[in-house]
């Protein structure tokens, strides 16, 4: 345990030192920050039902759901990619030869990146979480509930559990560490986009809706948003009392579950698949290393 402990520790001291790799794990979070800010977040206050209300606590929270429910998701992959870097550098500079020499069993060389991948990102994401929690009673006066922020908190470790597990497996398959900065500048763009992320899924036609089901992300961003959205959906809808604005107001939002390609699947039936998926990814990057490292 001691040794797993100290491999841990070394790569998120590793990681947490190189100011270059936080910065572009939180680049594509910056990206998607700046545009709620200056463009995506007044199209969320200006549908039928929203135009009438003064700007202020319910306006604020709203906005701030639909913003942080795809911040946060964004947040937990680009995050566990970029504690991967480690992985790759590692890997790229022969430096596991060092380890391979030492009593240290394989496994826990392995199991360390994906330790020190899942602490990182999900004490990120927590602090993230927790100054939305601050920036939303700054700007608009309330609260979440504590049981909202809790669950938030837990949902979001489950969340890295995907995310790295996902990641973790992606930079197994890649040889270089030039191949690692191209997929860190391309990935988080590209699931903003294809998750609905960036914009509604109702936007970007049937095609790209059939894809963004089968992506993780997707169905975890919908998720978080129904969950952080739970309050301020229901004070609008006393407030609106039109079901079918209120319709296209949660289309509009991504609150709607899209199943799988079409096919009307419960939610909890979704997020099973995805763990199978991720422990498979696990098990996957796992045998990866393993051949890579008795080379």
């Amino acid at each position: 345990m001691g040794d797993l402990t100290a491999l841990v520790k070394r790569h998120i001291l590793r990681y947490l030192r190189d100011k270059a790799a936080v910065f572009f794990s939180f680049l594509s979070v910056i990206i998607l920050l700046t545009l709620y800010i200056l463009f995506i977040g007044k199209q969320y206050t200006t549908y039928d039902g929203l135009t009438a209300l003064p700007d202020g606590e319910l306006k604020t929270f709203l906005v701030v759901g639909v913003m942080m429910g795809g911040v946060l998701v964004i947040n937990s992959m680009s995050l566990s990619l970029g504690m991967m870097g480690n992985l790759i550098e590692d890997l790229d500079k022969h430096s596991l030869d060092a380890f391979l020499v030492t009593p240290i069993k394989r496994s826990k060389i392995i199991i360390s990146y994906y330790l020190a991948a899942n602490i990182v990102t999900s004490t990120l994401s927590t602090v993230m979480w927790l100054l939305t929690v601050v920036y939303a009673r700054i700007s608009g006066g309330s609260w979440y509930s504590l049981d909202i922020i809790l669950l938030t908190i837990l949902i979001l470790i489950f969340f890295t559990f995907i995310s790295s597990s996902i990641m973790i497996y992606i930079t197994t398959l890649l040889k270089s560490v030039n191949a690692f900065g191209v997929l860190s500048g391309i990935l988080g763009t590209l699931v903003g986009f294809v998750s609905g992320i960036y914009m509604p899924l109702v936007f970007l036609g049937d095609t790209v809706k059939s894809i963004a089901s089968l992506v993780p992300f997707t169905h975890m961003t919908i998720l978080l948003k129904n969950l952080l959205l739970k309050k301020p959906i229901d004070e609008l809808a006393d407030l609106v009392q039109d079901d079918q604005i209120m319709a296209t107001i949660e289309t509009s939002y991504g609150l709607d579950h899209i199943g799988v390609l079409g096919i009307d699947i419960p939610m909890v039936w979704i997020f099973v698949g995805i763990i199978v998926f991720s422990m498979g990814l696990l098990y996957l990057a796992f045998r990866s290393m393993t051949k890579k490292m008795n080379r």
